[in-house]
């Protein structure tokens, strides 16, 4: 944590809020009011989790366990194996897609892996917590880095394509890596460059190709270039920020600033899919 003491301010603390993270700033705000105030910590873990975050949580586990205790892939997959056959879902749909996914993770783990040997073979650590903070801003952010090495640190991120079903069953269609980083990730490696004294390294992978995109390759991970993602980063929260003080810890008066998309949540969205009704009708009576 920055070497500072500072204080949140009452704007969040009246809503119950003890930080803030990249991934918080990506969602739309009718999802944040939901997710990060409406609900409680408790109903959010009973929230079923997707098969697209559950496995990716699974192989970036795997890639972090061979590069931090050195050990083989054919470690790691049985544990994945063992983790799928226990994952549960209310949709046929998901739980189909993990098994799917199972079967490419080892290759993409190998993609992982692959890359980051070929910038870095130093001891590597992997989800190290740090928090930093921002004159403007009255609260702490929150972050964990995916691996650090001796000279990179890293992030990962999945692409797994859509599941469609057939007259066999299921299929997983292809994704393609995009030769552009999105701007949310962008966004991270700023905030997390602010806390790791190492070049950033951002890792796209499926299972046929690989992509690590660093400042040598990647003008946007120059360092003056992460500023003003950073700088951007700060604005959307300063923007959360300002709605959260006029509301004034007044839950309905800050969903009065916030417009919630109806129609997603009637038609099962994807931020509203796995949500118990329940948890929706909470959110659509702070509008009546």
């Amino acid at each position: 944590m920055d070497n500072e003491l500072r204080t949140i301010d009452e704007c969040y603390t009246k809503f119950g809020l003890k930080n803030t993270s990249v991934s918080e700033n990506k969602l739309p705000d009718d999802v944040r009011l939901q997710r990060k105030i409406v609900l409680t910590k408790d109903e959010l873990n009973r929230i079923p989790q997707n098969s697209s975050f559950f496995m990716g949580t699974l192989i970036h586990e795997g890639v972090q366990t061979m590069l931090t205790k050195n050990v083989p892939v054919s470690d790691v997959m049985p544990i994945i194996e063992k983790k799928v056959s226990d994952y549960k879902h209310p949709s046929e749909k998901e739980i189909a897609k993990a098994k799917l996914i199972s079967k490419i993770a080892e290759q993409i783990i190998k993609n992982f892996v692959n890359e980051v040997l070929k910038l870095d073979n130093g001891r590597f650590k992997a989800e190290t917590e740090y928090m930093h903070w921002n004159d403007k801003i009255g609260i702490v952010w929150r972050m964990f880095v995916d691996l650090e090495g001796s000279e990179y640190f890293f992030d990962f991120k999945n692409l797994f394509g859509s599941v469609r079903k057939n007259k066999s069953g299921y299929a997983l269609g292809k994704r393609k890596i995009d030769s552009k980083i999105f701007t949310s990730d962008l966004m991270q490696m700023a905030l997390y460059s602010k806390v790791v004294k190492k070049k950033p390294c951002l890792i796209y992978a499926t299972e046929e190709e690989v992509i690590a995109f660093h400042e040598d390759n990647t003008p946007e991970l120059r360092p003056d270039n992460l500023q003003k993602y950073y700088d951007e980063l700060i604005i959307y929260q300063k923007i959360w920020e300002n709605k959260l003080k006029y509301s004034d810890g007044d839950i309905k008066k800050l969903a009065s600033i916030i417009k919630t998309d109806f129609s997603s949540i009637r038609k099962d969205d994807f931020w509203f899919k796995d949500m118990p009704n329940e948890y929706n009708e909470r959110l659509i009576k702070l509008y009546v």
